[in-house]
């Protein structure tokens, strides 16, 4: 048994078959990586790999965005971007690093989720004069309708 840099132990195949208990039970809590030959195979919690997985998707995603907005390129990452002003496109940027930011700490991604969502439907209400008009304008009450109990 060896331990890395990466905080990992390395097993051989035949180690691992011998002590199969101890190994899977460690993977569950720090990677195992499994050594046959010239080979290596990682054992990992499920929950971890997919948190890991988020995290690379997310990054890329905001840094993807983040460079549109500074270089004003239509976006390709977030096509609904293209319908928000110049100041929006900032506001949204600010609100993503921050978020993201926050997230990182607390591997939450769905509030970035929740963030990207609630500016696409703003971008959506600016993109539609006519829908923005009908959810901007003040309401008649005289035009109410009276429920009986």
């Amino acid at each position: 048994m060896v331990s890395t840099i990466f905080s990992d132990y390395i097993v051989s195949a035949t180690d691992l078959r011998n002590n199969q208990k101890h190994w899977l039970e460690r993977a569950y809590t720090e990677p195992i990586t499994v050594s046959y030959g010239r080979k290596q195979l990682a054992i990992m919690n499920r929950e971890k790999v997919g948190k890991l997985y988020a995290s690379i998707y997310y990054s890329e995603l905001v840094l993807k965005v983040c460079q549109e907005i500074k270089e004003k390129n239509k976006s390709d990452t977030l096509p609904w971007l293209d319908y928000l002003s110049d100041i929006d496109k900032i506001k949204f940027q600010s609100e993503l690093l921050s978020t993201t930011l926050k997230v990182m700490v607390t591997d939450n991604w769905t509030q970035l989720d929740y963030l990207i969502e609630d500016w696409k439907a703003t971008a959506e209400v600016e993109s539609n004069t006519e829908l923005a008009k009908a959810l901007l304008s003040e309401e008649d009450p005289s035009e109410y309708v009276k429920i009986k109990d």
